[in-house]
Order: C-alpha cells, then structure tokens, then sequence
C-alpha cells in the first residue's frame, strides 16, 4: 500500500467532489469514506481516496464483502465436534466400540474430531462418544449436526453394551448459516426507504448491471426513515466476531453546515477524533495484520469486526451510527445478528442510513458480498440468505 498525497478539488452542488492523487511511491491504494491506511515510512503518508458522497442516503463510508463459513456433512467413521473419545480398551475391541457407520456432521463453529477406528468386536467401554455434532448411529445418520463448541458428549453405551455409538443415530439441530446476515432491523421495499449497491471495481455498474449507489461506491446503503431513525432502527453484527474498532459520540444529524462534526478535517492523524472522521491509532492493521498502519473513516460512528471462519470475509464496518447507541468495545466477542448500536446520519452523510462495507481479504481489502453478471462477484453470493434479509 503505497503512500499517496491527495488534493481535494470542490464541485457543484449535487456532485461528487473529486480527488486529485499524486503518488508519492508505488500504486495508487483503492480507498472511500476516508478509509485510508497511513503507512509508516518514518513519517506519515495518507493512502486512499476522498470520502465525499453522491446525493442520497449513503455517503462516507466503505464496503466490502464476504461468505459465511461452510459446515461439514458427516465425516466418515468420525465423531462430531472435538471428536467422540475412543474407549480406552475392551475385551475384544483394539480400539473402542464403532463410531458409527456414516460418522457425525460438524456444524458450523466445531472442528471434525480425529476418526475412530471401529474394534473387532465392538465390546470396549464408552466407546464412540460423540461431540455437540450430532451423535451417529448404526445406520449413519447425522448429515448436519449441532453447532459444534466443542464440548464432548458420551454418545457409546455402557461398558457391557458392546460400545454402540448411539441406538438412534441422531441427526442433531440444522447448522448455523452459511455467510452474512442482513445487519439492519429493516426489510428493503417494506420498511427500508431505500438500497443503494456497492460498486467496488469502479466500472459504474452493480453487480445486477444496474446502478450502483455511485460510482466507486464501496459498500451497501441501507436507508431508513426518519421516524424510523427516531424510534431506534437496530444495526446488528453480520456474522460472529471481535471488535477491532468501535467509535462513537459524534453528532448524528448530518448534514449540518454548522455542526463541527458534520466537516471535513484539516488533517488525517492517528487516533484523530475531528470533524466526521475518526481515526485508528497506528497498530497492526497492514494487509492481513502487519504492523505500521492506522486507518481513518469518514463514517461519524463507526464499528469494524473481525471475522475468523467465514470464507471471503476479513471484516465488516458499519458506519453513521447513532450518538450513543453503540453497545460494544474493541475486543469484545459478538455473535450473529448480536445488537451493536441504531442506524443514524453520523459523519459524511446525506440521510439516516447504515453504510455495511465488507474487506475480504484484508485490512481495507473490498469485497462485494452481492453477486450477478455484472461482478466484479460473479458468485457465489456471500450472504447467507436468498434475499439477504430473508429468515432462511
């Protein structure tokens, strides 16, 4: 990510402002909302776009996408969750009681345990246990399993019944989902006032062939109505996580020419808290971790998770929130679909509205999680639902 030097050049009332970029070494980085990673260079080089918005209710911030973790489907011979423990020896058995035939199906959030490699007569004692994954039987049932913590359940029989996995062979509870979920507490065409699409590729076509937000935009718009900002619209985590960072405190109902934090800053610092921007101090958050970057979002309050086990997604951010609704701190766990904070107009925005951006790859690496011929994600979606905001 190499340091750029941008220079901003004003426009007419209804356009986006444009953003002049010298390069001062390497490539230009992609960049929105004010999004940009300063590298550490002995000094301080900002690197990214402007953050000014089109006309509607999305402005400032950034977007990305990504899928949800997959769920295995009845590993042969093996047991679910952290693995099912073999009895420790048997009078007739080498190594426990059958595991059963078709073997227990891990869900989402448990790891497939280590096979189980059935005796010769079966006979060991407490042989064959299952994890939360469902339990498998004799006839192998068990094709999705429980969400797996990896806490081990005894699914074999008493010493003197032969060590038999399960009499049933039980299936378990349906696996989590499979991506993101919808963030927001409002169904687009129903209680959402309006969607506008990411354009992450800069082509000026959604993902539908369509229009996006704007051009270059980077995440999804989701807009609400007054009343329902007013009444409190929840913003809700996409999937399990860690907060890497939560800003909040900023004035939410922007525009507003004489609200100091509805303008730009002079200047883009580490841990900077001026105007509709806030920034990160500078910490690990190069490229997939390294050290010497801080990023800077245009977003007002602003929260960032981490995803780990959700394939395509790095991280989420959610931008414009409400003054004083934000729920969670950097560290803290979060789980799918947990309360984070209430939609709101904070930071470079034009109307209340929630700004979901999706890194795929990385720190600031954009993904588009809606998927159509036009791409630049030709698919899979990387939402967990047909619609997004569908229950499943």
């Amino acid at each position: 990510m190499a340091p750029v030097l941008y220079e901003r050049v004003s426009a007419p009332d209804g356009q986006r402002a444009k953003t002049r970029a010298r390069v001062l070494c390497g490539r230009r980085m992609r960049g929105k909302g004010y999004g940009l990673a300063l590298t550490l260079f002995g000094l301080f080089a900002a690197c990214g776009n402007d953050a000014d918005d089109a006309p509607g209710p999305g402005s400032g911030a950034t977007s990305g996408a990504g899928t949800g973790a997959t769920s295995a489907s009845g590993a042969g011979g093996s047991s679910a969750g952290r693995g099912g423990a073999a009895g420790s020896s048997g009078a007739t058995s080498t190594s426990g009681g059958a595991a059963g035939v078709a073997g227990a199906s891990a869900a989402r959030g448990g790891t497939a345990g280590q096979p189980v490699t059935a005796g010769t007569s079966g006979s060991a004692p407490r042989a064959g246990a299952g994890g939360r994954g469902g339990s498998a039987g004799a006839s192998g049932a068990g094709t999705s399993g429980s969400g797996g913590s990896g806490t081990m359940n005894q699914a074999g029989a008493a010493p003197d019944d032969a060590g038999a996995a399960g009499a049933s062979g039980a299936s378990g509870a349906p696996s989590e989902p499979v991506g993101l979920s919808w963030p927001i507490d409002c169904i687009p065409n129903e209680t959402c006032a309006s969607l506008g699409y990411p354009d992450t590729d800069d082509d000026g076509k959604a993902h539908d062939c369509g229009d996006p937000q704007y051009v270059g935009h980077q995440g999804t718009d989701i807009g609400i109505t007054f009343d329902a900002e007013a009444a409190g619209t929840a913003v809700r985590a996409a999937a399990d996580g860690v907060v890497l960072f939560a800003f909040d405190g900023k004035y939410d109902q922007c525009p507003d020419a004489n609200e100091p934090d509805c303008q730009d800053p002079p200047s883009l610092e580490p841990g900077g808290m001026t105007g509709n921007t806030v920034c990160t101090p500078v910490g690990p958050y190069c490229g997939t971790g390294q050290p010497g970057c801080f990023w800077c979002f245009a977003g007002g309050n602003v929260i960032v998770i981490r995803h780990e086990g959700v394939p395509g997604v790095f991280a989420t951010r959610y931008d414009h929130l409400k003054k004083d609704s934000v729920r969670v701190q950097p560290g803290d766990s979060v789980t799918r679909g947990q309360k984070l904070a209430e939609a709101a107009s904070a930071g470079n925005s034009t109307g209340p509205h929630l700004h979901f951006e999706v890194w795929g790859t990385g720190f600031y690496e954009l993904a588009d999680p809606w998927a159509g011929p036009c791409g630049p994600n030709t698919g899979p979606s990387l939402w967990a639902y047909d619609p997004p905001w569908s229950p499943g």
